[in-house]
């Protein structure tokens, strides 16, 4: 599924740029024999994407996929917001977000851990550093299975 997912973000992204939108994840997977197609989506400029954009997204890499024909079976496409516990994977993303809570799973355990929850410190070319527990701990790129952000209806870092 990874070179799918790759060819597939690859036709995505010039149609996202176009429409002022960046991709926050692309999940292509498969249940039972489905092949199921996620797309999260948002604003480029931030602030969050409206459902008429959702649509006209929906409807541009559809007739796309369409036309490269690039999978030969049925599937499922679904395109929404990343939502308030949106998934963080670029160094980009890191940056945009520091100061905000994320729970991060590691690949590898660092200390015997592999889940970590507390504020991005910083984020650099080497990896993210999080504050855990008065703590700060650094998670390379490569050793970070997933992360999202925690929202906090108190959280003054948004």
């Amino acid at each position: 599924m990874d070179e799918l997912g790759a060819r597939i973000e690859a036709l995505a992204e010039p149609v996202l740029r176009e429409q002022g939108l960046e991709l926050v994840d692309l999940e292509v997977t498969r249940q039972g024999r489905k092949l199921w197609i996620r797309f999260f989506i948002d604003r480029a400029a931030g602030g969050g994407v409206t459902v008429p954009e959702l649509g006209g997204f929906n409807l541009a890499i559809s007739r796309l996929l369409d036309v490269e024909d690039m999978i030969s079976e049925a599937y499922t496409l679904e395109v929404s917001s990343p939502g308030l516990d949106r998934r963080v994977r670029r160094l980009a993303d890191f940056v945009r977000f520091q100061g905000r809570r994320v729970h991060l799973v590691a690949r590898e355990p660092i200390a015997g851990r592999r889940k970590f929850q507390g504020r991005i410190l910083r984020a650099d070319e080497q990896g993210v550093t999080v504050e855990v527990d008065g703590s700060e701990v650094t998670v390379a790129h490569g050793n970070i299975a997933k992360a999202n952000l925690e929202y906090a209806f108190d959280d003054k870092a948004r």
